[in-house]
């Protein structure tokens, strides 16, 4: 059996080894690219990739791979690996080990750290999944040539803990490019660098958590939004039809009318509801240039539709010239809640919305001003911080359920801008309010 590598001493192998300290640093520099590049992966299979492409590279591994336990089955299995032929991966990658295997291959005597096992080929019979390890199989058979030499059946795990100090998984070393065992400083290096890579794993197992339960979120509100809005059209046509019959009162009528309006309510709220899911997942996702003038227009033409009855005006003051934000294809929600609302609270025979676009500054940020008036019945002082809540209802305003004004918030705030409401004549909010948003100019 090998000696571990706490007994290497020799002078030739601490020439080709970098200091203890020099080691560490590069050992946190590596987690710390990783970790950072966690923020733009999708998944933990992706941030596995990158650990273990980063660890081989940084220490000088020829192969390594990563087993993370299944927490349904507690079999630990291959999620990544690096410096293997891409036909045998695949096979890797459908190995699993259980607990009993794991507690009866890292035995305590072949603990070289706080969580570090090295397992010496003296000491084990492989098996057929286990040759898939070695990189050369037909060296096998042969007797290892000094106490630090590597052996092809040798291999170092590092046990990967989360914060209540439950087993992650681990990260194997299944050979290394110098073919020596490696000594106390570089084991003490991959040994911090495991450990931060530990806390990253947690976070992309939590991620892959949310991202999940977004997904069965965005499904139930589907299928929720699909059956309510069947029930509605249903419930519509019968009172549409009701109404047209000549012999129903105009008391009646009235009632009819009122309950096919909150019909349409149900209606936009259960869209309400929709975009406000894809809002809180998209975040900043695929946040690009956009014409501020062609999505204002856009979401009117989307609003108009909404009321065919109603004789509606956009009054935009468009020089032709190309003002643009950094937005993504919900920017005309946030658009189209501002007009709906307008239209809804608007009693006047002809509706008329004033849109205007400036170039303003925010410190030192150039943005772009948007302000749009409207003539209904305004919002009192006290209320006007308050619009944007989520589910705030103004009783003496009749603003509605405020989900519309909390979206449009929310897409001001992903887009790093400002929203606010004022008076559309200052000190008489009875002549209407104009909603104003700061968004950040670009270049298309």
């Amino acid at each position: 059996m090998a000696d571990p590598p706490a007994d290497v001493n020799s002078d030739d192998r601490k020439c080709d080894r970098r200091p203890s300290d020099e080691l560490r640093n590069v050992a946190v520099s590596s987690i710390l690219e990783v970790t950072s590049c966690f923020m733009y992966v999708e998944s933990l299979d992706s941030l596995l990739q990158k650990i273990v492409k980063t660890v081989t590279e940084t220490f000088g591994l020829a192969t390594a791979h990563i087993g993370i336990r299944d927490p349904e089955t507690g079999l630990f299995v291959v999620r990544a690996a690096c410096g293997f032929e891409p036909e045998v991966e695949a096979k890797l990658r459908k190995v699993t080990y259980d607990m009993d295997r794991m507690v009866r291959d890292l035995k305590p005597e072949f603990k070289i750290g706080m969580n570090t096992y090295y397992v010496p080929a003296e000491s084990w019979e492989p098996d057929d999944e286990d040759i898939l390890f070695a990189r050369h199989p037909e060296r096998m058979d042969r007797a290892r040539s000094g106490p630090n030499d590597w052996h092809e059946m040798d291999y170092i795990d590092l046990l990967l803990y989360d914060k209540d100090a439950n087993l992650l998984g681990y990260l194997e070393i299944d050979e290394p490019h110098d073919h020596r065992v490696p000594d106390n400083d570089t084991i003490r290096a991959i040994e911090v660098f495991s450990d931060l890579a530990a806390i990253a794993i947690q976070n992309g197992q939590l991620y892959d958590q949310l991202d999940k339960d977004r997904k069965e979120i965005e499904l139930l509100i589907d299928l929720i939004g699909h059956d309510v809005n069947n029930y509605s059209q249903a419930v519509s046509g019968f009172i549409e039809l009701a109404m047209r019959r000549s012999d129903i009162p105009m008391p009646a009528r009235k009632s009819l009318a009122k309950a096919h309006d909150q019909v349409m309510n149900l209606n936009k709220l259960v869209t309400n509801v929709k975009i406000y899911a894809k809002v809180e997942s998209a975040g900043q996702k695929d946040i690009r240039p956009m014409d501020l003038v062609d999505t204002i227009k856009e979401a009117f033409v989307a609003a108009e539709t909404h009321y065919p009855n109603r004789e509606i005006e956009l009054a935009i003051r468009d020089d032709g010239s190309v003002r643009a934000s950094d937005m993504n294809e919900l920017s005309r929600n946030l658009f189209l809640n501002l007009f709906s609302n307008a239209i809804k609270f608007d009693e006047h025979e002809k509706i008329v919305i004033d849109v205007g676009i400036e170039s303003s500054t925010e410190g030192e940020r150039d943005m772009w001003l948007v302000s749009i008036a409207d003539r209904g019945p305004g919002i009192e002082d006290a209320a006007k911080c308050k619009v944007f809540d989520r589910f705030t209802q103004l009783k003496t305003t009749s603003i509605g359920t405020g989900l519309g004004l909390h979206i449009a918030k929310t897409l001001v705030d992903s887009y790093r801008g400002r929203i606010w409401v004022e008076d559309r004549v200052k000190g008489d909010r009875s002549q209407g309010s104009v909603f104003k948003i700061l968004l950040p100019k670009s270049q298309l």
